[in-house]
């Protein structure tokens, strides 16, 4: 028995496998490639839903301030300055009232977004160097 526990412990010795380091990196890469494409994968469809909302976002928030009377105040204000500087604050009340903060608010964080997925996935392009590994 104890003849045998060696021969078994002596076959299973630990032999480094030569190409052992290359297929480990070559497995890293080929991950890190994949991961940066997925990446810029998501963040261009990001880009493309930001963009394609806007489109109807802006077109709801310029009929928001038109029917907000947005537009009668500012000419209000290019028409009669004097009245303006006396009732300065009930002026600027008025126009924060008249605002569609719903639809700003939408219509920039769309903006927002669009933004910031360009800036991903430049920084995937640039630093991945998806373009040269393609």
């Amino acid at each position: 028995m104890e003849k045998e526990l060696k021969e078994a412990f002596h076959k299973a010795k630990y032999q480094e496998n030569s190409n052992l380091t290359e297929s480990v990196w070559h497995n890293i890469v080929v991950r890190n490639k994949r991961i940066i494409y997925i990446k810029l994968w998501v963040f261009s469809l990001t880009g493309f839903a930001s963009l394609i909302g806007l489109i109807p976002t802006w077109k709801t928030l310029s009929i928001d301030l038109a029917q907000s009377g947005l537009y009668e105040y500012f000419s209000l204000a290019f028409s009669s300055g004097s009245a303006i500087l006396s009732y300065w604050k009930e002026f600027t009340l008025s126009i924060a009232e008249s605002l569609p903060t719903t639809s700003i608010m939408l219509s920039f964080s769309l903006v927002f977004i669009l933004f910031l997925s360009l800036k991903y996935v430049t920084r995937q392009i640039i630093r991945g160097q998806v373009l040269l590994s393609i």
